[in-house]
């Protein structure tokens, strides 16, 4: 694994643990369309992670679920995807199949992905030409 994807990885951690320190408690939730939700917390980790990431990559154009498309990006070899709490109804229903999910894409194509799902202590990082790991391990075409 690269440093970038460690580093991306550990940015995804910080995020994962403020969402993992809210859920569960009195946090303020809406539908942005009928039968989609999204709460207070989203926002949070989108800020927080829209911070990070754009301090590691700063030229990286930004794409996110809880943030207003830009078409600035459209320009940007390097483009952050991000989904702050991927799985909002999980979340707010205080389920744990919720994650924090980063993407780098670089030239159109995926670069480095990870997941953050701390409810279930799980953390996926997959770098492509260099492989996938879950917890730390090694994922091999078989798992």
């Amino acid at each position: 694994m690269s440093d970038l994807a460690a580093q991306i990885a550990a940015i995804a951690a910080e995020a994962g643990k403020l969402a993992m320190d809210r859920w569960q408690t009195d946090f303020k939730r809406w539908d942005k369309t009928p039968g989609i939700p999204v709460c207070d917390v989203d926002l949070e980790v989108d800020a927080l992670l829209r911070q990070r990431l754009s301090a590691l990559i700063p030229e990286a154009g930004w794409l996110s679920e809880e943030t207003v498309d830009n078409a600035e990006r459209l320009n940007c070899r390097r483009l952050w995807v991000v989904d702050p709490i991927d799985g909002t109804r999980d979340y707010v229903r205080m389920r744990p199949g919720w994650a924090v999910s980063i993407a780098l894409i670089e030239d159109g194509q995926p670069l480095i992905g990870v997941l953050d799902a701390p409810a279930r202590s799980e953390k996926w990082i997959a770098e492509a030409g260099k492989g996938a790991w879950l917890n730390g391990a090694r994922l091999t075409a078989g798992d």
